[in-house]
């Protein structure tokens, strides 16, 4: 591992951070209480980074400092009676206040039109070439927003599919491997920077810096050295969120093709569709990109055990972001809409990670009479469904109403099973943790998925 000196500055905030821990845990907070504060500051950060004068901006920008502070403050507390619920919970909370910042700043330029560059500094940037990245309107801005949620939403998969073993019910709260501390921190910096940013010259040309910050984090995670990473083979096929239509497909060759390769071609030809326009293509033609993702079902039987298995996930899930965006825009739906869906695919695809990770059974969200196909992500649909869905929709010339109804039936799936789903996993958790001792199986549990 690299080593590098950290900041004055740094350390004093990694300070006063691990004093709020302390007494936060003295207080009997639990980290995923500390973490819907954060969500909570984030909102009210977006709530004022929507108003463009100088007054607002200051306000929003204090309480995204809050909101960056207490998630540290979550992320440093240790609390032995964290469950797989909690940890899904705040991992949850750290994705959606970034993406709610993300949706402030381009909020406020719609809601008082203009270009998205203010401040000091923004000034002098109108005119250029910032101005005209993604258009220089209000929907160029959106399209920046919406860029930079699928960045992020990759950047957190490829973080987790790098991340190690799956955490055993044994050992709930086990240590992080050294290899993921210097990644946790990139979304704050991130978010910092892009606060700054705001102030500066004004919220286009902040989505266009957290954008590229996330890229390349995005870049750090997908080509950073293989031996500094260890992904738990068994678990990463886990993370790929099929759905019935790829399982099924999968099924048939039973993991005799391995699955970069044929992502790889369903990739490109999705790309380059997907920059040539979907617009242009003529009736069922438009279903050409999901059909060419689906060569990826192919491997999705796959054991993923191979040295670069662990970048399917991320690639595969590039695919459907980009389809779903490219979609939207040929089908003229409204950006924050699309921004909306893209929100509630990638809490989505955290989710059945987050699953698979920590071995939680599929029955516990859908009951035991699912057993056909029962890695398949059936209330989702799964990666392949929503594109074909998408395609559809685009043929039929109603993507505006799918995507709000996608989106908002996500959402509702999301919090159903947290609310259900995943507090019997915690129960079942706790219930195991009193009664087995660690061993070397770690304790997992039988999986169905």
């Amino acid at each position: 591992m690299i080593a590098w000196a950290t900041p004055a500055p740094a350390r004093a905030a990694d300070r006063f951070t691990r004093d709020i821990a302390r007494w936060a845990a003295g207080r009997q907070l639990a980290p995923i209480a500390v973490s819907a504060f954060s969500l909570g500051f984030a909102v009210i950060a977006a709530a004022w980074l929507t108003d463009e004068s100088a007054r607002g901006q200051a306000i929003g920008f204090v309480a995204l400092i809050a909101s960056v502070l207490t998630g540290r403050v979550a992320r440093l507390m240790d609390d032995s009676r964290a469950t797989t619920a909690t940890a899904w919970g705040q991992a949850a909370c750290a994705l959606l206040s970034e993406l709610v910042i993300y949706a402030g700043l381009a909020g406020g330029v719609s809601k008082d039109g203009g270009t998205g560059l203010g401040g000091p500094v923004g000034q002098y940037l109108r005119g250029g070439l910032l101005e005209r990245l993604g258009g220089a309107d209000v929907a160029g801005v959106w399209v920046i927003a919406v860029t930079a949620a699928i960045v992020l939403a990759l950047g957190q998969m490829a973080d987790l599919c790098a991340g190690g073993p799956p955490v055993t019910e044994a050992a709930p709260r086990a240590a992080e491997p050294p290899a993921r501390l210097p990644r946790q921190g990139l979304g704050s910096a991130r978010l910092i920077v892009g606060g700054f940013a705001v102030l500066l010259a004004g919220p286009r040309a902040a989505l266009l810096i957290m954008l590229v910050l996330g890229v390349l984090a995005l870049l750090y995670s997908l080509v950073r050295p293989s031996d500094t990473v260890t992904p738990d083979a068994s678990g990463v096929a886990g993370y790929r969120g099929d759905g019935p239509v790829s399982a099924w497909i999968g099924g048939f060759v039973a993991g005799r093709i391995p699955p970069m390769a044929p992502l790889l071609v369903g990739l490109l030809v999705t790309c380059m569709l997907a920059a040539l326009g979907l617009r242009n293509l003529p009736g069922i033609l438009v279903l050409t990109p999901a059909e060419a993702m689906l060569l990826a079902a192919l491997g999705s039987s796959h054991l993923h055990d191979g040295p670069h298995d662990w970048r399917v996930p991320t690639l595969l899930q590039a695919g459907e972001y980009i389809f779903l965006a490219a979609a939207g825009y040929a089908g003229r739906v409204p950006a924050p809409v699309t921004f909306g869906l893209i929100a509630a695919v990638a809490l989505r695809h955290l989710d059945m990670a987050w699953r698979a990770r920590n071995r939680v059974p599929l029955s516990w969200f859908m009951g035991e009479h699912w057993v056909r196909l029962p890695r398949a992500d059936w209330r989702g649909f799964g990666w392949e469904g929503r594109m074909i869905l998408a395609g559809i929709a685009l043929m039929g010339g109603v993507t505006p109403l799918l995507y709000m109804a996608l989106a908002a039936y996500l959402a509702a799936l999301e919090a159903a099973d947290f609310l259900a789903g995943w507090t019997n996993a915690s129960f079942a958790s706790a219930r195991r943790r009193r009664a087995l001792r660690p061993s070397a199986s770690g304790g997992h549990a039988p999986v169905n998925r």
